[in-house]
């Protein structure tokens, strides 16, 4: 049997980190949480995950800051990071695909749009 692929999942919204682990975790994924862009930037450091969903609200580190630490990082560059954030304006959008991020959603998305994202960077 393979091992699970991980997930870190970033967001400052706990019930939004719990919808988007159960969605994933019944897709047979390995989901770790994160609060804070600086928690999540351990993590990945620790676990070096398969694809990080980020949101870009966050306090005291933004989702910007955090792009901008994991794609600066050799160790960790290579990690796809999916924004998913409520913020949907093609700006934001832009500036977070400058940044490095592979993928852009938008928190109204559906569970199926969310496992389809993940599976096209995972996979």
């Amino acid at each position: 049997m393979k091992p699970k692929k991980k997930i870190l999942i970033i967001d400052d919204e706990g019930e939004i980190l719990e919808f988007i682990s159960v969605r994933l975790e019944a897709q047979n994924f390995e989901c770790l949480t994160a609060e804070t862009a600086i928690e999540g930037l351990t993590m990945a450091t620790q676990s070096k995950p398969d694809l990080v969903l980020l949101d870009l609200n966050l306090p005291k580190m933004s989702g910007f800051g955090f792009l901008r630490e994991i794609k600066g990082d050799p160790k960790l560059s290579d990690i796809p990071v999916v924004v998913f954030t409520a913020v949907g304006n093609e700006d934001v959008a832009r500036e977070a695909m400058e940044l490095g991020a592979s993928g852009f959603l938008v928190k109204t998305c559906n569970a199926r749009e969310l496992t389809s994202m993940v599976q096209e960077y995972i996979e």
